[in-house]
Order: C-alpha cells, then sequence, then structure tokens
C-alpha cells in the first residue's frame, strides 16, 4: 500500500511472484530460575529477520518486543486473534530502505514455556535483490548494491555466534552502500 496500488500490484507479479515459505514452531524454555533473576532473561536475543516478510502467531504467555526508531524497547502483547507481521532484512533491500526490517527479541519473564508459529516468506535462492528505480525515485541513490537472495542467507547464517545468540550483522552490513550523510535505518 505504500508504494501505491498500482506500483504495489505491477511489482508484485514481477518481483515477488516465486517467493517461497518456511514454517518454524518455537519452543522457549526459561532457565528454572527466570522469575528469580534480576536481569532480563532473553529467549532469543535481539535480532532482524532474514526473510522478506515474517508472520507470527504468538502464545498468550508473551515476551516479544521491538525495538522502535528511537531504541526503546517495546512489548508486542499476545492477542488471541491477532498476527504479527515483521519486515525483514531482504524487503528492507528491496525496498531501498523505505520499509525497514524490525529489531526484535523475545524476553521470558516466567517458568513457562513460550511457543509461537512463524512463517518466513522468501525471494527465491537466486533473485537478484535490487530495488526497482520506481522505489528508489528519481535523485536518489540507491542503498543497497544488488546480491542474490541465497548469498545474503548464507553470510547471515554463517556470522551467527550461536543458535540463539545475538545476530549481529544485516543486509546494511552485506550490501549497504556507503552514502554521503545518509539516514540509514
Amino acid at each position: 500500500m505504500t508504494l501505491g496500488d498500482e506500483t504495489g500490484k505491477r511489482l508484485y507479479q514481477t518481483e515477488f511472484s516465486n517467493c517461497h515459505g518456511y514454517l518454524r514452531l518455537v519452543n522457549y524454555t526459561p532457565p528454572h530460575d527466570v522469575e528469580k533473576q534480576q536481569e532480563l532473561v532473553e529467549g532469543l536475543g535481539m535480532h532482524t529477520d532474514m526473510s522478506c516478510i515474517t508472520i507470527v502467531y504468538q502464545d498468550s504467555v508473551g515476551g516479544l518486543q521491538m525495538r522502535s526508531k528511537e531504541g526503546k524497547w517495546i512489548d508486542i502483547t499476545p492477542c488471541e486473534d491477532l498476527l504479527v507481521v515483521n519486515i525483514g532484512d531482504l524487503m528492507q533491500a528491496w525496498s531501498n530502505g523505505r520499509l525497514r526490517s524490525s529489531e526484535h527479541r523475545v524476553v521470558l519473564r516466567k517458568l513457562v514455556n513460550r511457543v509461537s508459529l512463524a512463517f518466513f516468506l522468501l525471494f527465491e535462492d537466486e533473485k537478484a535483490i535490487l530495488a526497482p528505480q520506481e522505489i528508489v525515485g528519481e535523485g536518489n541513490c540507491r542503498r543497497y548494491k544488488s546480491f542474490k537472495c541465497s548469498e545474503y542467507l548464507k553470510f547471515r547464517q554463517s556470522n551467527e555466534v550461536g543458535k540463539f545468540e545475538k545476530i549481529g550483522y544485516t543486509v546494511k552490513d552485506f550490501a549497504g552502500l556507503k552514502l554521503p550523510q545518509s539516514d540509514d535505518p
């Protein structure tokens, strides 16, 4: 919708028609002393998703937090009839930063397992990710160099410290271009 009806419909057909996805059931088991700990217990450290978009259903336990543009953590309260939709790194690069990949984490506050169901939508592996000129806009510069989807996924997977550690590298690190006085997302 932010791209305009006609632009969105046309680009959907040319850019997103061969996307694929996968569904993941995630079970977060808290440490036995989670309720006694003074510090925040992260079930999954701060990260961005590698996908175009991620659709999440979370159980009633809660714990999902998003980081605002100002850097503050905001609780995403579970609601039985709602899904959470995150913009991922691939969409951030494809949209030339017009859509920002959401930094998020899961925190554990109770001595119960937290379960979520996440669907990740990705471009096909060999697709070249490059913002279309009409998305970049006349007189604007591209913020990301062209890259294959599979190359970025390999980059992220090879730079993860551990399965549930904080992820320090994003699409900006992988394909971001140096721009003079830029407000990169």
